[in-house]
């Protein structure tokens, strides 16, 4: 693996998550009943979440086990069809036999062994019976837990975390940066903190608002464990109150976006799939399963007919959103393809990665590359059209922010100035600002015309330079 996607792997892990998390988790409240001491939704299926659900998981599901319902848990793989728990008996049951620092293969595969506590536990549990101590055998367990387990949000974040998501609210007044399980939101003319929204996933991945600014949507998730987005109502100094969640998924969600008309909201992540929702409704309106690893970004095209998305798999594609199938299957990255967006006219597609070039290509031309748009120290993280079609702004591993004409991909400016990697920008809706938003947890926002900075947020609420120093990178 690269460095720079080994270091993008850890954005999207959330390596700085410990450092956060000043206490251990706990569950809000007492199962309705527990096991001979040992509960499992309690003290077992956290462990799960933690060390097999990564690889056992109903788009994954090594050995063809699924670990994410008790139905599915009991009735074991192809390893162990119809025998994984024998519930009382833990020497013949295979789970109990895997997770033993003598198991072929021990579990988890080529990681560190479960600790002894960890695997008394479920020897315990498989001993008193194997019993669900949740609802309905079918229910998510991953889901539930985390409903019942409180998070703790630190009032004054101890390190600053990377900004891997930003957007500017439909009135220019705020800018909109992920945060801990929550957005912040930062006066754009002085940088002062307004507000926080909380409720979210370890990680925001992207954040959007509409195009009529009625709505806000949120990407997040929980690497390995949970995925979420929900709709909330953007109020008009920014935005939030929480609609819906409209999906609780595994792993993570990446991306969201409003159709030109806002009528529609896409998202896509580590599930390979995108789905897209009537935004008044919630109601599904389709799923699109072609990708074959994570979508990192999706984009609507200008008339909402069609969804570009950018993927690990290597690819770029572009989708009938009412046919729900591919149009095009866009390789010329041939590495893992980061961020994507239509040009103004819908005609053309623009998209960058890991190969440290912004390509701009015809879907309707079977994918034809017109141009191929360089100068990059680094991967391509995001790019954006300005309102008016006329540039292309991008940021990248190489700390800078590179603005190109769209027509002909001849450089305009470049925005020097962060001391990392920059993970995410936004444009204000009146065109006149850049936001970028990078691994140590800076915002700076700069003058589109002349590429001059206006100011530098630190966007972690409380946080004191010089107290502690940011999380190992």
């Amino acid at each position: 693996m690269s460095r720079s996607l080994l270091r993008t792997s850890l954005v999207l892990l959330g390596v700085h998550s410990a450092a956060l998390a000043d206490e251990p988790k706990k569950p809000a409240a007492e199962p309705a009943k527990a096991v001979a001491g040992v509960s499992f939704i309690k003290d077992v299926a956290p462990i799960f979440v933690q060390n097999c659900i990564a690889c056992h998981n109903p788009k994954k599901g090594e050995s063809k086990y699924v670990m994410t319902t008790f139905a599915q848990l009991a009735k074991g793989g192809q390893q162990g069809e119809g025998v994984t728990l024998e519930p009382g008996d833990p020497d013949a049951s295979m789970l109990v036999e895997l997770i033993r620092p003598d198991g072929a293969p021990r579990m988890p595969y080529k990681q560190d062994p479960l600790p002894a506590d960890k695997v008394a536990i479920i020897e315990r549990w498989v001993k008193a019976g194997a019993k669900y101590d949740g609802g309905a055998p079918t229910e998510e367990w991953t889901v539930v837990l985390r409903r019942s387990t409180p998070v703790a949000i630190p009032e004054s974040y101890p390190v600053t975390v990377p900004v891997t998501a930003l957007a500017f609210s439909p009135n220019n007044t705020e800018i909109a940066a992920s945060g801990y399980h929550e957005i912040t939101l930062w006066k754009a003319a002085d940088g002062a903190l307004d507000r926080r929204l909380q409720g979210l996933g370890e990680r925001v991945y992207d954040i959007a608002f509409s195009a009529d600014g009625k709505w806000m949507a949120t990407a997040s998730g929980d690497p390995g464990q949970f995925g979420g987005v929900k709709l909330w109502l953007a109020e008009a100094n920014g935005g939030g109150k929480p609609v819906r969640d409209l999906l609780e998924s595994n792993d993570c969600v990446f991306a969201v976006a409003f159709s030109p008309d806002s009528k529609k909201l896409a998202a896509a992540g580590a599930d390979r799939a995108i789905r897209v929702w009537d935004v008044e409704s919630g109601k599904e309106l389709a799923v699109i399963e072609d990708h074959a690893d994570w979508i990192f970004d999706i984009a609507f095209s200008p008339d909402g007919t069609r969804l570009a998305s950018a993927s690990r798999d290597k690819t770029s594609k572009v989708f009938d959103v009412v046919k729900k199938e591919a149009v095009v299957t866009f390789p010329g990255h041939a590495q893992t393809v980061y961020t994507v967006a239509f040009a103004s006219d819908g005609k053309s597609v623009f998209s960058g990665g890991e190969d440290n070039s912004i390509r701009n290509w015809i879907p309707d031309q079977d994918g034809k590359q017109v141009r191929q748009i360089g100068g990059f120290g680094g991967p391509v993280f995001k790019l954006q059209l300005t309102p008016d079609g006329k540039e292309i702004i991008a940021c990248g591993s190489d700390k800078t922010i590179r603005i190109f004409t769209a027509a002909t991909g001849a450089a305009v400016r470049t925005l020097q100035g962060h001391n990392d990697w920059v993970y995410a920008i936004a444009l204000s809706p009146d065109g006149k600002t850049v936001a970028s938003g990078s691994w140590d947890g800076e915002v700076r926002l700069w003058n589109l015309a002349d590429g001059k900075p206006i100011r530098t947020i630190t966007a972690a609420p409380g946080f004191k330079p010089g107290a502690t120093t940011q999380a190992a990178k």
